[in-house]
């Protein structure tokens, strides 16, 4: 299949200051052109963002967000992103929700399309469209409690934009991490402002500007993912004993954790504790019900 052939063909170029940005234009180019050549000859499949939410344990509730866009390599279409932001959005109330897995499939993502992007005319056309996007990463940041980002493929631009919203990141061997706006002639823009706070600006600029292809390997010790697997048997097993550790945590403190960190991004040190004492001492409102109930299982654990 094409769309086989064209992740060979990305895992096949070298992962370095060579692969220019001639190459990761033409590859671009070539995902367009598949869908085109592709849609001629077959039915369209639905194009959308799913979302299964299963009961992990009685009130604890686990979401799954899948990309589905398969014949474009999960590009973040206007129809995906806007699906994103409505599931989102609706998890958003749930009280018994604890934990959010996104994924895309065989691909993780593949960036913003570039059709939509070559078809913008006007500075405030332009505006429009990057906005509509920054509202997906930003309702993926706005989730009340942790997501993770499970990438298995390509996740390049837009798409590496959106697991970089994500609080945790886990990734395959086979994973490949690039930022080759650059190569098409836009920067890097919105939710590419919290590369430096993974990564530092060292590496966010050699990202960005270099337009390199990273192995996933590389992205592990850069910081850009928590972990690297070696299949997705390892991806899946990990992940679900991420979700086993996050559920059993208490509910209200991982959604304070959340909102602390979150707001650790945005502020001075001095701040940030001072944020920490007021949520800690939210912490024992009606009574400390949650805390007290935590604690009193921990101290009344056998000792070995």
């Amino acid at each position: 299949m094409i769309r086989v052939s064209l992740t060979r063909m990305l895992y096949r170029m070298p992962i370095s200051a060579s692969t220019s940005p001639r190459r990761l234009s033409a590859l671009f180019s070539g995902l367009v052109s598949t869908h085109t050549r592709r849609t001629n000859s077959s039915a369209t499949p639905k194009i959308e963002v799913t979302c299964s939410l299963h009961a992990h344990s009685l009130g604890h509730d686990v979401a799954t967000l899948t990309i589905n866009n398969p014949l474009k390599l999960n590009i973040l279409t206007e129809m995906v992103v806007t699906s994103l932001i409505d599931h989102c959005r609706a998890l958003s109330t749930s009280p018994t929700l604890r934990a959010v897995v996104l994924t895309g499939g065989p691909v993780a993502a593949g960036g913003a399309d570039i059709r939509e992007m070559h078809a913008l005319s006007s500075p405030a056309e332009a505006r429009s469209f990057i906005t509509h996007l920054h509202s997906a990463c930003q309702a993926l940041r706005d989730l009340p409690v942790p997501v993770i980002a499970r990438i298995h493929g390509l996740c390049l631009g837009a798409g590496l934009e959106v697991a970089a919203s994500c609080d945790l990141r886990i990734a395959t061997k086979v994973s490949r991490f690039a930022m080759p706006e650059v190569a098409i002639g836009i920067p890097s823009v919105i939710e590419a402002a919290l590369l430096p706070g993974l990564i530092g600006f060292g590496q966010t600029r050699r990202l960005l500007m270099l337009g390199e292809i990273i192995a996933a390997e590389e992205a592990e010790k850069w910081g850009l993912v928590e972990q690297m697997v070696e299949d997705e048997e390892h991806l899946d097993h990990n992940i679900s004993d991420w979700v086993v550790r996050l559920v059993s945590n208490g509910s209200q403190a991982m959604r304070s954790q959340k909102r602390l960190i979150r707001s650790w991004e945005e502020c001075g040190v001095n701040e940030g504790v001072q944020k920490g004492v007021e949520a800690f001492g939210e912490t024992f409102e009606n009574g400390g019900l949650e805390p007290r109930e935590k604690m009193a299982a921990f101290l009344g654990r056998k000792r070995m």
